[in-house]
């Protein structure tokens, strides 16, 4: 479960890439959804990493944390993890809010 909520910001991000892509085309904007392939990697490489420690946690469960330290660390989940996924997330936001922001102070007449 967690590999897949870690990996469902992929296909946001792609389909997100691909309307603002069209949206973008449309209103001669800068190509600014191209950020989103560069967010989409970010999260692959998170969710890369997310798996290798899964399968360093299941392949021996009996074994000394020692022995699976270096790819399960604290250290390690943060720099390989966290930081690449926090970055996805906040170049997401910042891109999904220059395409589509306009949509919150749209009012009905």
């Amino acid at each position: 479960m967690g590999a897949l909520a870690t990996g469902t910001p992929l296909v946001l991000f792609h389909i997100l890439a691909k309307l603002s892509e069209k949206f973008g085309s449309v209103l001669k904007m800068p190509p600014l959804y191209k950020w989103f392939y560069v967010a989409e990697a970010l999260v692959g490489f998170a969710l890369i990493v997310h798996l290798l420690q899964a399968s360093a946690y299941l392949s021996n469960p009996a074994a000394p944390p020692e022995k699976i330290w270096a790819i399960t660390g604290v250290a390690f989940t943060l720099v390989f993890y966290q930081i690449p996924l926090a970055g996805a997330v906040t170049i997401g936001f910042i891109i999904t809010w220059k395409y589509w922001g306009w949509l919150l102070t749209e009012r009905k007449s």
